[in-house]
């Protein structure tokens, strides 16, 4: 079976949204980061309702919280409603959001991890956020996956960037962008003709 879902996480700094980007280019895939996403929830009548899950927050909720109890949630929450209608409408590139949880048991869809370690990151945000300070970008960083972190904690119990809640973790310390790409087609051609087999 095609795969025609890529659902793409990502530490902040590792250029998973760059790789997103070239993946949609090279697949002719729709590609859905946090600014294309919000400019459909808009038009479709759901950003209100949406705005903490398109923007990454964690649930500012202690009954929620509570109900959760750190552990997979009992039913889909609300805002997962956006990615279940985009992934029907054709093949995608979706970036966050922990559409990877969501399309877990879709044979079309695999999760990517992308990943560097903490030199490589503060070098490329310093360089891409004009941050001249080295402890900015550390701080910059630390605080978004913070929250990256938290996000995916509340929404499906889970830890996030923990290797076995992805089908395929790849560290772009050493990979170009272009050579982290090569190796997600690769892993999907792959597992294409393994289902084929």
């Amino acid at each position: 079976m095609e795969k025609t879902i890529i659902c793409i996480g990502r530490e902040y700094g590792s250029g998973g949204h760059e790789i997103g980007k070239l993946l949609a280019k090279r697949t002719g895939y729709a590609f859905y980061d946090k600014e294309k996403l919000f400019e459909i929830a808009k038009v479709r009548g759901y950003e209100n309702e949406m705005q903490e899950y398109l923007d990454e927050q964690p649930v500012d909720s202690l009954l929620y919280s509570i109900a959760m109890n750190f552990a997979e949630p009992k039913k889909t929450p609300y805002p997962f409603k956006l990615i279940e209608e985009l992934v029907e409408e054709g093949p995608c590139i979706i970036m966050g959001r922990c559409a990877g949880y969501l399309m877990r048991n879709r044979e079309e869809a695999f999760s990517v991890f992308v990943h560097a370690d903490m030199e490589t990151r503060i070098e490329r945000v310093k360089e891409r956020d004009h941050i001249t300070s080295r402890m900015k970008a550390k701080r910059k960083i630390q605080d978004v996956d913070e929250k990256r972190s938290a996000f995916r904690k509340d929404y499906t119990g889970q830890e996030w960037g923990m290797s076995k809640n992805y089908d395929l973790s790849v560290s772009t310390t050493e990979l170009s962008y272009e050579q982290a790409a090569d190796l997600i087609l690769y892993y999907k051609k792959m597992t294409e003709e393994s289902d084929r087999a």
